[in-house]
């Protein structure tokens, strides 16, 4: 099935249509990556539906970005749109936003070869949840990788390109494989403490938000925050606020005006250097040769 995609603006409806241009493209055994560039009403609302599952990375704007998606299966919940998102194939997808132009990396995998690598082929709500916002150091590098490798193809790209697109299946069967602490719905969070939690660690600056002021936000224990955010979120909380801390450092790097002991200073790292080691870490190469990636 090709994809499908219905516009709606002020009640207005277009022809299905793909609503994008392809700026550069590659191909690897299992996926097609495409820089699709969008350009969509203001605000917009969309309906998208492809047989395959597809990992999209929305590249950052000046002005960001808000949105919101609801998948039409289980429970119908609606979801704020991240930086990553994964659409299963063959489910149905509405987003709504404040449209405008935006570029996104889509990487379309083969539905068989997909679930064949990752085990994912049965989707509930509680895996669907996590798939509009999904918090990886390692899939944004890969990703910013891919995207490299597809505007610019250079000598060995094609080896390049298939070993990124396989080293993103087995990150995604990871996340989503991974059993909570906790069974969602049993002591889960409200979604407005949720919202607050992601607008502390997304606009801290200088002192990163620690358990207590998080709790303290959300009008309960420290205790309590960690039990109910495992169960709401199927990952411990320091591991959630690991990933914002490193995806706002990978944004900072990537603007470019930032020297790196002020990106360390901004995301309340003691030092230059345990911001480099942490980094590191998680995404396996340090801030410097990332800025060096990318540029």
């Amino acid at each position: 099935m090709a994809q499908q995609a219905l516009i709606e603006t002020g009640g207005a409806a277009r022809a299905p249509a793909e609503p994008w241009t392809v700026l550069a493209a590659a191909a690897s055994s299992v996926a097609r990556v495409e820089l699709r560039r969008y350009e969509l009403p203001s605000p917009n609302e969309m309906w998208e539906l492809d047989d395959a599952p597809i990992l999209s990375f929305v590249m950052p704007r000046a002005e960001g970005t808000q949105g919101e998606i609801m998948f039409d299966l289980g429970d119908r919940r609606r979801h704020k749109v991240g930086r990553l998102l994964l659409r299963p194939g063959g489910i149905a997808m509405h987003s709504r936003g404040d449209g405008g132009m935006l570029d996104i990396l889509a990487c379309r995998f083969d539905p068989v070869r997909f679930a064949a690598v990752t085990g994912l082929a049965e989707w509930d709500s509680r895996r669907l949840s996590h798939c509009a916002s999904i918090h990886s150091p390692i899939l944004m590098t890969l990703a910013e990788r891919l995207k490299q490798e597809t505007v610019a193809p250079g000598f060995g790209s094609e080896m390049a390109v298939e070993a990124l697109v396989q080293l993103m299946m087995v990150e995604v069967a990871r996340l989503f494989r991974r059993k909570p602490v906790h069974e969602a719905g049993q002591g889960g969070l409200a979604p407005w403490q949720l919202a607050r939690i992601e607008e502390a660690l997304r606009s801290s600056d200088g002192e990163w938000p620690t358990t207590q002021v998080l709790a303290s936000l959300c009008g309960i224990s420290r205790s309590h925050l960690s039990r109910s955010f495992a169960a709401t979120a199927g990952a411990a909380l320091s591991d959630y606020a690991a990933a914002i801390r490193i995806e706002r450092a990978q944004d900072m790097i990537r603007g470019g005006a930032l020297p790196m002991n002020r990106i360390a200073e901004t995301l309340g790292f003691a030092t230059a250097s345990a911001f480099s080691a942490a980094f590191r870490r998680a995404t396996g190469m340090t801030p410097r040769a990332f800025r060096r990636g990318f540029h």
